[in-house]
This record gives C-alpha cells, structure tokens and sequence, in this order.
C-alpha cells in the first residue's frame, strides 16, 4: 500500500478457509451472519466471488484548530449549497443531495483507494473499493454480499490506533472471521515507532495507546504490511490466500500472535517497485459522479520541515512526465471530470516549468479547474495571468507563521516578504488562495501570533479578485518529525507529546486560545470550507464570492457568542444573495 501522505500527526482471524462464506444483512441490527449458501457472480460463465474490499477512509476528523469553529446550519456545515437551499426555504433545510455527491473539492474520492483499486485489479483480482467507511456502511453490506475474503484497509487518512480499532471493530461486527489486512503510511510510521522504543521519548506510555506493535490493545487485523510501497507484497498476499498457501512467511509483514508480534523478514523493497498507471477508463462510474477527482504531477517532498512527521525515501521522489500527466487529464475528462485536486506536496517538486504546463492545459481546452499545493518561491517568475487561464482555480500555500524567525528555525527556506507578494498577484489574477498556518512552534509568543494575524488581515484586501481563505493547526509533537528529537527537545525546552506539550515560550492550551482568537479577529476573509459546491461558487461574481466568504465568517463568530436566529442568518445572506431573499 503506497505510503502516500500521512498526518502528524486480535484476534487472530481464519487465514485459510475452506469454505466461502456468504453473507445476509439484518437493516435493523446491522448485523451480517455467516450462512453455506454461496452467492457469486458470473464472469463469462466462471462464478468467482469477490477477492476484497478496499476502504480508502473512515472520516477520520481534521486536526484543525478553526475547523470546529466553523459556521454549521442545523447541524450541517454552512457550505454554499446548504447556504442557498436555507435562503430558498425560509429557514428550512430539504433533502439534500446525498453528503459528497456535489461537485465540492471535498466530494472527490479518495487517491489511496482509486490507485489500489486500479492495482489489484490490473493484477486480475476481483475488487471493490469503499471510499469512506462510515458513511457508506450500507454499501459495504451489500459488498458483503459478493463472498469477499478480505478486506483491505489503507491507512492514508487514520491518525492514530483508536482510529484504526474502531474501524476494524466495527467491521468484525458484520463480518468477524473475514481476513483484515492493513497497510500504509500510519502502519509504516508505527514500525519505526517501535524499533525507536529504547529511546525515552519513544517509550511513553501515550506512544503504546496510539500507535500499533505496541501490545497495548491492539486491533483485531490479521496481516500488517510494513512498507512504504507494499503494492507487490499485497498482491502476493492476495494470491496466497487464493491458492490456500501460508502468508506467515511473507516479508515485510506482522502478525499478532497471542500477546505479541511476530515480524518477518525485512527486505528492500523499494528498490524493486513498478511504476503504474491508473487505467481510469476501467474504473467504476461511481468514482466519477461528482465531477471532482485527485491526481498527482508529482511524488514526496524533497524538504525537511520541523514539524513534519512524513517518512521519505529519496528513491520514491518522482516528477511524473507533462505528457502522462496530460494523458491522465483527458482521461478523467472523459469520464466526466471538471475539476482536479493535484495532491502533490509541491506542485510537480517545484520545477520551474509552471508556465510551460500552463500552456499546454491551455492548448489542450480539457475545461477542467484544477487546485493544488504550491511553495511560494515555486511562483517566481510565472505568468499568472496564464495560470489562471490554464484552469488553475485555486492554490494551497503552507504559509505556517508571518514570523520570519519561527520559519527559520521551522526549516522552511522562505519569507514572509515572499508570500505577500505572491499571494497577492495569485488574488490579483483571480485565483483563490487556502493559506495554512500553525500556532504554537517553540519560539511562539503572543507578539509572533500578533504578526501572522496582521499578516492575514493586510491580505484582505477587497480590491482582488480572488478568496482569501484559511485554516489555523496547532503545532503537534509529532513521533518521527525532526522537532520530536531529544537534541530538539533540549534546544527549545520542549516536553509533552501529540496535543500535549509546552516549551519556553508557549504551552499547548495557550496556543488553542491563540487560534481562536485568531479567528475573532480576523474580518474581511474566512476558514477553508472545502465542502462548498464549486459549479455553484464558479457562478458568483468575486465581489460577491468575497462577501460570501465575510458574511459566512461573521455569523461564525456570532454562533460562538449566542445561538443563531433564523432571521438572522437569512438576513445576513440575502444581501449576499438579494435575488433569493
């Protein structure tokens, strides 16, 4: 399983099996019981059952500080189609459509899953891919269904062992001697976790409840794959099982036997990975139904930030070539995509070709908008005019502070003086700017927090066509970030773990209070909203979508304050909205 981005942040089950089981769904318990009666598809007159279930994500929360201080409307985030349907209503919000079926950047499925889909099916297995767990139960019992041996969980998206427990809890209860194999990038992290136990920051007591190998109620899996690219040894896997074979000798791997883990062999196998390409037309429709779908120009991140826990391997560092990628885009849009999340760390590493790529999207007319990650200084030099025009509609920048010692001693390599001027001729143009920033790295004052506030509000300015929007984390002592380090931690006087943590200048409760009184104080923008319906902002004016964004901002602020009257928020957004009010 590919050990694509992660966040800083048993039961042993019947490998082997002689009989397939197939599976019927009690609606009101949501209880799957085990019967002898084989329910299989036909495939050209061959009854094969389903090989696996892929799960992608179990909507796992943001760790964001200013997400839980969003503006929410009768329980449901306040995006822009939730927004309009309040106006159009009076005040009552009707059905919806289904929770990620708009074209938001939020609705596009999840890469980790669409690449091991296309993987294993590529390797002939018979596969299905859940996006996200929990809110497509429903789905993954009809799945049940199909007689899957396993069920594969990548760990792209989980933070944490309780995370990975209650999903696999939540999966035996429907099906509980089916084979749980798991990987990825919180699975790899783990392993290094536990080979650092002799060290004292690696030995904690927090540390054993939050990550795996730790024998401190571990979740019910029956196969770990430990790889930062485990793809090969996974299909191996897979096809042992089908053949009857033993996967106890597997590299890379680790079972739980008894109260402890058995691990196997080690071996390099980086070194010997294949490079895939999704085959997009073979995928499922259903992958395409919202318009929205990721992709990446390019692989890893060649910096080394402070606070950043993300393992990296020089050997999987790669710039994917413009023809293939352009060759992916009029994939996808043919299957109907309009927009495209690149999830690159750095928009195809930084290479300074931004007006080149700009061109050709330009010439080839996909009428596809696209996002993605980009460093500041990768923006020297480029037309942005011509990016704009190549569909590029909004740019996330990891700004982090506006202090320039906190980036220094955060290792990384830029200047506040950098970022107004870029940021301002992307808003210039007309494109949309998500700026992220954390609260909280040793060195943090209240004057250093004072700077990035000023910093975000001289943005602000209402004469550019493009959003300004933000979301603020607070700095987490992460296992494995470089920051984590006993030489480190001696340097700033840090101690504490994860949320917990202080240092000489600031604690970790002191750095919570920090961001919300960021977002008191900040006026003329607001937080990311990554759930609003990009076709429905596409048609505001920029004064309009600017307007959108305060009015949504200062109700916010208002809902922390008292509980919200209906008129109230009717009013607000019917002078963003005359024609509906």
């Amino acid at each position: 399983m590919s050990a694509a981005k992660s966040l800083p942040l048993r039961k042993q089950g019947d490998f082997l099996r002689n009989r397939h089981l197939s599976f019927t769904c009690n609606k009101n318990t949501s209880i799957i019981q085990p019967h002898f009666k084989a329910i299989q598809k036909n495939h050209g007159g061959v009854h094969l059952s389903l090989d696996a279930i892929i799960i992608a994500d179990c909507e796992v929360d943001s760790l964001s500080g200013s997400n839980p201080l969003k503006l929410n409307i009768e329980g449901r985030p306040a995006d822009i189609q939730v927004v309009l349907n309040y106006i159009t209503n009076n005040g009552d919000i009707p059905t919806l459509p289904e929770k990620g079926r708009n074209a938001s950047w939020a609705s596009a499925p999840k890469l980790n899953g669409i690449y091991l889909l296309g993987f294993l099916k590529d390797k002939n297995f018979e596969v299905a891919l859940i996006n996200n767990y929990f809110q497509e139960k429903d789905q993954f019992c009809r799945l049940l269904k199909e007689n899957p041996r396993i069920v594969i969980i990548s760990t792209t998206f989980i933070h944490s062992k309780q995370e990975l427990r209650r999903l696999v809890d939540d999966i035996r209860t429907m099906a509980h001697d089916i084979i749980i194999i798991v990987g990825g990038p919180f699975i790899y992290s783990s392993y290094l976790i536990w080979e650092s136990r002799g060290e004292p920051q690696y030995s904690i007591d927090e540390i054993k409840k939050d990550f795996v190998f730790q024998s401190h109620e571990e979740p019910s899996v029956d196969l770990y794959i430990i790889s930062l690219k485990g793809e090969t040894i996974l299909s191996e896997a897979l096809q042992r099982i089908k053949r009857g074979s033993p996967i106890d000798n597997l590299p890379n791997t680790a079972r739980l036997i008894g109260d402890s883990y058995q691990f196997s062999q080690r071996i390099d196998d980086v070194s010997r990975t294949e490079n895939f390409s999704i085959d997009w037309k073979s995928l499922p429709s259903t992958l395409f139904e919202t318009g929205v779908i990721p992709l990446q120009a390019s692989i890893g991140c060649t910096y080394r930030c402070a606070f950043c826990n993300f393992v990296k391997d020089g050997r999987l560092v790669h710039i994917r070539p413009l023809d293939q990628l352009l060759a992916d885009l009029k994939a996808v849009a043919n299957r109907g995509i309009r927009y495209v999340w690149f999830l690159d760390d750095n928009f195809r590493l930084g290479k300074r070709d931004l007006n080149v790529v700009s061109q050709r999207l330009i010439d080839e007319d996909l009428g596809i908008s696209w996002m993605s990650f980009m460093r500041a200084d990768t923006l020297r030099d480029v037309d942005f005019e011509l990016l704009r025009r190549s569909g590029c509609r909004e740019l996330q920048i990891g700004i982090e502070s506006a202090d320039a010692n906190i980036l220094r001693d955060m290792n990384k390599a830029s200047d506040p003086e950098l970022y107004v001027e870029v940021i301002r001729e992307l808003l210039h143009a007309g494109i949309n700017c998500s700026c992220y920033f954390i609260f909280g790295f040793p060195g943090e004052t209240d004057e250093t927090i004072s700077r990035t506030i000023e910093f975000i509000r001289n943005l602000e300015s209402q004469s550019l066509n493009g959003v300004l929007s933000w979301s603020i984390y607070p700095f987490i002592l992460a296992p494995l970030s470089p920051i984590y380090g006993a030489q480190m931690r001696q340097k700033y006087g840090l101690s504490g773990y994860l949320h917990d943590w202080e240092h000489r200048t600031m604690n970790s409760k002191q750095a919570r209070k920090q961001i919300l009184r960021a977002f008191l104080e900040i006026e003329n923008s607001g937080p990311i909203y990554r759930g609003d319906d990009q076709d429905l902002l596409q048609r505001l004016t920029p004064q309009q979508g600017k307007k959108f964004a305060v009015s949504r901002h200062r109700l916010a602020k208002l809902s922390l304050q008292n509980t919200l009257e209906k008129n109230q928020i009717i009013k607000a957004f019917s002078e963003v909205f005359p024609e509906l009010g």
